[in-house]
């Protein structure tokens, strides 16, 4: 167990690209802060705490201030995810996928977004957030299509509806490089059980994982990078 009991501070970016400063102070014993300053999350926690105590807690009150400031600013991030998919639905597909809720979650951490084929709900990873709005449609339009063609799984007749998105080859190059980073983002962090979580009890969501929209790229045995170009 690596307990830090002197006071200092780090700072790096989180899974969202959200920058974190935690401050480590000898005087706090029991409680934690967090604030947006200067753009930058402050997190203040006693120095006393072991490292994986630490991430759990500033990892919790990053979510918390953000839920709070969403909150105070009348911003329904869930509702604006909604609304972008309908959008989406008429322009590419007709009204064909009608979706009946659309949100973000935090505990996709091995996928970036899943559909549900009975109850037609969609789930994106908060991973996305920090990324492109082109980006976010690709993985959004990519759900979208699974409730147009429910039966045919990622067969032809999917990808047809998905190539209605124009920009898709793109869109899979930046998602493997997003990946590629977050893989060796957890590996340097060596904390084994926290990459991968429960989905819930939703067994029919069509899962849109790292590895398959990508055959070539990676090595599903070891992880491993091969070649992006043949």
């Amino acid at each position: 167990m690596n307990v830090r009991t002197e006071p200092s501070t780090i700072e790096y970016l989180d899974a969202e690209g959200t920058p974190v400063r935690v401050v480590r102070s000898a005087r706090r014993k029991k409680t934690i802060s967090g604030a947006w300053k200067q753009d930058t999350m402050v997190v203040s926690v006693p120095a006393g705490l072991t490292e994986a105590a630490e991430r759990m807690l500033v990892d919790d009150m990053v979510k918390k201030v953000k839920r709070k400031v969403d909150r105070g600013t009348g911003v329904d991030a869930d509702a604006q995810l909604l609304a972008r998919a309908h959008e989406m639905d008429v322009q590419l597909f007709a009204r064909r996928a009608n979706p009946v809720s659309v949100r973000w979650v935090s505990n996709q951490n091995t996928r970036w977004g899943s559909a549900s084929l009975a109850s037609r709900r969609i789930r994106l990873s908060e991973k996305l957030r920090s990324m492109p709005q082109w980006v976010q449609d690709y993985v959004l339009a990519h759900e979208l299509a699974h409730l147009v063609e429910p039966r045919d799984g990622h067969g032809p007749r999917f990808k047809a509806a998905l190539d209605r998105y124009p920009r898709v080859n793109d869109a899979k190059i930046f998602l493997a490089g997003a990946s590629h980073g977050f893989h060796a983002a957890e590996r340097a962090a060596t904390q084994p059980g926290l990459a991968e979580q429960s989905m819930g009890d939703d067994e029919d969501f069509d899962d849109f994982g790292d590895y398959d929209e990508f055959p070539g790229l990676w090595d599903k045995g070891t992880g491993s990078q091969g070649q992006l170009f043949g």
